[in-house]
């Protein structure tokens, strides 16, 4: 069986879920004899090591290159693999990495992997969600078979599209481990020698960075704690001022950016980790807290509790006085956060990448039994 990804997500991304999703599901399905790989990565900065993947069976398009994500570098790609791709004769399974089937990939079969309904269920957050929308159903109406990253992200998928629920598959993501937490790493520096909570990831308006705030400042607990966040860039204006009208400067600490050994010792360090997110398709920072030993208090929205399970605390929908609440109520409760912690460590290991790829490897022998 051959199997073909492309470059388009590695084209616009060096680092993010789908790409390591990708990589951690070539990398696991490489090896195996029922199966070989083509991958038309093309100009890539992925921080992913894409080059060792190189085997006998499994060959790799690509090369290093500094110039940055975005449409010039996808632009570039799409015209060398609709050089590469026609030499490479017609493959067994095409796994486009994005939105769209690339023309001149011969295949018999399409199978596609949805990750969530952002641009579905928040357009006014992206300027061109209906172009999005429009290329993801007619990406959904060409595949053979679509893998759901969650049977939470399965029901928006049939709910905004007309899919066949037969066609689709839920099978969850697997978890990478972050590694060691560093003792000689201080994600927040000196005056992080105070219990802190923690907020990991990006600030768009759907993650509800904003009610954190709020929550937190109602809550009391900046008299004795402080508010970590990592990652998502430096604090926009608007958000500064909004620091600064609940009283908050001295109170909270950001890291714009965060390699994996910084980001575990915030993990392991912190009181709590929040994560008040209004839509999930998976939803892997609360794995990564749980990895590391940190409770965690989740939205029960999306597929935060089908992830998570019970190894969580849960606060209900955008209500900033129960997660001041639940801020409170939790830091004070030690020995239901020794439980919560022990459960995370059980829960952690339900997501393994090797069991993604069996059950992919799976739908892609359907198919082609399907199309003979």
């Amino acid at each position: 069986m051959r199997v073909l990804y492309d470059h388009q997500v590695f084209s616009l991304q060096d680092a993010g879920g789908a790409s390591r999703y990708h990589f951690e599901l070539i990398r696991n399905l490489q090896g195996r004899d029922e199966i070989a790989i083509e991958m038309l990565l093309g100009l890539s900065g992925s921080v992913m090591p894409f080059c060792g993947l190189q085997q006998a069976r499994t060959r790799v398009f690509g090369r290093c290159t500094a110039m940055k994500p975005g449409l010039s570098r996808y632009a570039i790609n799409e015209l060398l693999s609709a050089v590469v791709a026609p030499l490479l004769g017609r493959v067994d399974i095409y796994h486009p990495t994005l939105y769209r089937a690339l023309p001149w990939v011969r295949r018999r079969g399409v199978v596609v992997t949805h990750h969530d309904c952002i641009h579905e269920r928040f357009p006014h957050l992206f300027p061109n969600a209906a172009l999005i929308v429009d290329t993801k159903r007619k990406l959904f109406a060409q595949a053979d078979a679509i893998l759901c990253v969650s049977a939470s992200s399965q029901r928006d998928l049939l709910h905004f599209y007309d899919v066949a629920e037969n066609k689709t598959h839920v099978i969850h993501h697997g978890f990478t481990p972050l590694g060691r937490a560093q003792d000689g790493v201080d994600p927040g520096g000196a005056e992080m020698s105070a219990p802190y909570l923690l907020y990991v990831g990006s600030r768009a308006s759907y993650k509800n960075f904003g009610l954190l705030l709020e929550a937190f400042s109602r809550s009391g607990l900046a008299k004795g704690y402080r508010l970590l966040a990592v990652g998502g860039g430096a604090f926009t204006t608007q958000e500064l001022e909004r620091i600064a009208s609940l009283q908050l400067t001295s109170a909270i600490t950001l890291v714009p950016k965060a390699d994996d050994a910084t980001l575990a010792r915030a993990y392991r360090d912190a009181e709590l980790f929040v994560y008040p997110s209004m839509y999930e398709g998976f939803g892997f920072p609360p794995l990564e807290a749980m990895s590391m030993g940190c409770p965690v208090l989740v939205n029960r929205t999306s597929s935060l509790p089908e992830v998570c399970g019970d190894a969580v605390f849960y606060f209900e929908a955008s209500d900033q006085d129960e997660l001041s609440q639940r801020l409170q109520s939790i830091v004070e409760d030690k020995p239901g956060v020794a439980y919560k912690r022990k459960l995370g460590e059980q829960q952690v290991k339900l997501y393994e990448w090797s069991r993604c790829a069996d059950r992919t490897l799976a739908v892609y022998g359907q198919v082609i039994e399907e199309k003979f």
